[in-house]
């Protein structure tokens, strides 16, 4: 079967799905073409947090891409407010000096985050994806859109990293997220264990990837959370997430944070087409 469109997205992930539906919007007339809803966007929580790593480094925008975020992702699903994050306090002024835009409180033990947010990715999924045309099979279209990650990143002959992630969901239940190393959130424990590689692989977990996360979130909270299951998605990261390619755009590379930057980078891309 061959459809046409004046977009095609290849890639039915947060990235993809996001710049269909606000083009849809718009009255364009776009095509999904994926195998199915999100791979490495359908963990059990995405923990949407602009403040980044051990070093508490802002993400650059990162106070426009949470604000975005938060406008685009509260139409669709329920957000889960404030993220908390550990601070040794030698670290305070640091960290300070990088929360000036952000809305946040500080507490006995570290910062809260008030805007950064959790939320579960498979009902947004199925939101975002409801009325869009998706395909498998033949496509024709004005300008082709490559937002499938770092599965088909051999298509583009993109060559970036990829990091495997793991996530233990609980039998315990934390409605506000706690992160540092490794993050708490809802019923979820997650965390990137691996080193990222070259080439996309979906290693299987080990023994030691979960007892890395069990002790990563016995030191946020005191004892060990009870495990139900497991989820393990590869995270694919580029130093630009948004870039010509013959024929269209990339809208890819996210890494960790394709939650916080789709709605953001989606709404540019979505003015220029």
């Amino acid at each position: 079967m061959l459809r046409e469109a004046e977009v095609v997205v290849l890639g039915a992930g947060v990235a993809g799905l996001t710049l269909a539906r606000l083009l849809w919007e718009r009255g364009r007339k776009v095509l999904v073409v994926a195998e199915a809803l999100g791979e490495a966007s359908r963990p059990p929580v995405a923990l949407v947090n602009p403040l980044r790593g051990r070093r508490f480094t802002l993400a650059e925008e990162g106070e426009r891409a949470l604000a975005a975020a938060l406008a685009f992702y509260g139409r669709f699903v329920p957000l889960h407010l404030g993220v908390f994050r550990p601070v040794p306090e030698e670290d305070r002024p640091k960290v300070a000096g990088r929360l000036s835009r952000l809305k946040h409180r500080w507490e006995k033990e570290g910062v809260l985050l008030e805007e950064a947010f959790w939320l579960e990715p498979r009902p947004l999924l199925a939101r975002l994806a409801e009325g869009l045309p998706l395909l498998r099979g033949r496509v024709r279209g004005e300008v082709l859109v490559y937002a499938g990650g770092g599965r088909g990143a051999h298509l583009l002959g993109l060559e970036g990293r990829h990091v495997p992630g793991l996530v233990l969901t609980l039998l315990d239940y934390f409605p506000r997220a706690v992160s540092y190393r490794v993050y708490l959130a809802g019923a979820a424990l997650g965390g990137s264990y691996l080193p990222g590689e070259e080439g996309y692989r979906l290693p299987p977990p080990t023994e030691g990837e979960v007892e890395w996360l069990l002790q990563g979130a016995e030191a946020l909270v005191g004892y060990r959370p009870r495990v139900a299951s497991l989820w393990r998605g590869v995270r694919f990261r580029l130093s630009s997430f948004l870039f010509p390619v013959e024929g269209g755009f990339a809208l890819t590379g996210f890494g960790s944070t394709g939650f916080l930057y789709a709605p953001l980078l989606a709404e540019r891309l979505a003015e220029r087409l």
